[in-house]
């Protein structure tokens, strides 16, 4: 790949990135040098630019994946971006258990601890959101 195309992809899949995700994880990934920049690049520049599945499709895929891998440091992020991209706690609760069919009950236990923490965070920053005063 030229460095052109190479700069072009990273800028897009930066942008990209940040239409999912957040700024705190984008300095995760790209703290993590030659690593950070090909996710970057691959997954947001030239995966995630793809016209046929949404962000709601991919995030369940993600979701799903991560649950039957058994990972644990990437479905937060994975989590709050399928919340994000319109999926429902109820219909991610529904593909953890589905998951666990084939997966196995142990990845589908850790998956749904961690929903449960995402949705707890989630209800406090919504909560310090209502008692802020408005500012006007």
């Amino acid at each position: 790949m030229s460095d052109d195309r190479r700069h072009e992809t990273y800028r897009r899949g930066r942008e990209r990135f940040l239409e999912i995700h957040d700024e705190k994880a984008l300095r995760t990934v790209e703290g993590l040098g030659d690593l950070g920049r090909h996710i970057i690049e691959f997954v947001y520049g030239e995966m995630y630019t793809k016209p046929a599945l949404t962000d709601r499709d991919r995030e369940l895929g993600a979701v799903v994946a991560l649950t039957s891998l058994g990972r644990s440091s990437q479905p937060p992020q994975h989590l709050r971006a399928s919340l994000k991209a319109g999926l429902t706690p109820d219909q991610l609760r529904e593909a953890i258990m589905l998951t666990a069919t084939i997966a196995g009950f142990p990845p589908a236990m850790n998956a749904m601890s961690t929903l449960k923490s995402v949705l707890a965070d989630r209800d406090r920053a919504d909560a310090r959101e209502d008692e802020a005063p408005d500012r006007a």
